[in-house]
């Protein structure tokens, strides 16, 4: 875990933006970005069971979002004042496992009925 983990998870229910220097392959480097924290856990579709930062990065460089992000890239995460709205991503596609008030992923709502 990060030296700030509760802040980050935190973040999540408060829906609070965060700065965050990590290690970026497809960057081939450090970045610096103003992200969403999404999430803390495993993924699913990982080979290793290790639990990574999920982020939304909105300047979309550093991977497909939401990036995973392992412990050991990440270099510094600070919380920011602003708020965002999670339903500016369009629903990300999983199950929370960070519990939150921001409602249900658009892909796992009940069928609307009619």
């Amino acid at each position: 875990m990060i030296s700030n983990h509760a802040q980050f998870i935190a973040a999540i229910g408060e829906k609070k933006l965060i700065r965050i220097v990590f290690y970026s392959l497809p960057d081939a480097g450090t970045v610096d970005r103003e992200c969403a924290p999404l999430d803390y856990g495993a993924d699913s579709a990982a080979a290793d069971p290790l639990n990574r930062y999920w982020i939304w990065d909105p300047a979309n460089t550093a991977g497909a979002n939401p990036l995973r992000l392992l412990p050991d890239q990440i270099a510094s995460v600070q919380v920011l004042g602003k708020e965002f709205d999670p339903q500016a991503f369009g629903g990300v596609a999983r199950s929370w496992l960070v519990p939150r008030e921001w409602g249900r992923p658009a892909e796992s709502s009940p069928p609307s009925a009619g």
